[in-house]
């Protein structure tokens, strides 16, 4: 094999490896951007236009978690199970949460400030803070039951309902993609290994051939 049939081979392996190398690497980073969505959607919640007026007044911006809300709303579905009024089940998730980031700052200072007033307004006051469409849910179908369309306990059921269920199907997506994050980099590792197994020697016999022809 003279050297310009191994430049030729070495070229072909080279221009195969930056192929596959392009599209597993648009993969990869396709699926780290789709594992990343969350984070990305809580920062592009800073630019609604609700949240850029509300930074324009200089009030701050909060971000809450699925599973915070979902922890809050089972919180009140206890403490109304026990009997006790929606009044009772906001002061008792305000002691439980009272630490918990700003969620349980907000709140804490919305039931100082409004439950002696309406207690669906903790609830309508939260969801605009955060801006949080479980909240917002929870609030209308409060607000119904205020008015006596159901109860409060029904009011909640519902909202955590609607939550698990997202949280389900956030699960299932994850489940569902991670044979494929897992097999991406599987192939990258072994098709790197077939390739350093193979290049290796061919560069050595190149480099030994032109020094031979050197010579």
């Amino acid at each position: 094999m003279n050297p310009l049939q191994l430049l030729l081979m070495m070229a072909v392996l080279g221009a195969g490896f930056l192929l596959i190398l392009i599209f597993f690497g648009t993969e990869i980073w396709g699926r780290v951007f789709l594992f990343q969505r969350k984070r990305r959607l809580v920062k592009l919640a800073r630019y609604n236009p609700r949240n850029i007026w509300r930074r324009a007044r200089k009030k701050s911006v909060f971000v809450v978690t699925l599973t915070t809300v979902r922890d809050f709303v089972l919180t009140l579905q206890l403490s109304l199970s026990l009997a006790e009024t929606l009044a009772g089940a906001l002061n008792q998730a305000a002691l439980q949460f009272g630490g918990r980031g700003d969620f349980g700052q907000r709140l804490t200072t919305r039931v100082r400030s409004q439950l002696q007033v309406e207690p669906e307004r903790v609830i309508e006051a939260l969801a605009i803070d955060f801006n949080d469409e479980h909240l917002g849910e929870l609030a209308e179908r409060l607000e119904m039951a205020h008015e006596g369309g159901l109860s409060y306990a029904e009011a909640v059921n519902l909202t955590l309902d609607d939550i698990e269920e997202e949280i389900r199907v956030q699960v299932e997506k994850e489940i569902e993609r991670a044979p494929v994050m897992l097999t991406i980099p599987m192939i990258i590792g072994v098709f790197f290994s077939a390739l350093a197994l193979l290049g290796f020697p061919l560069l050595v016999v190149m480099f030994t051939t032109v020094g031979q022809t050197t010579q």
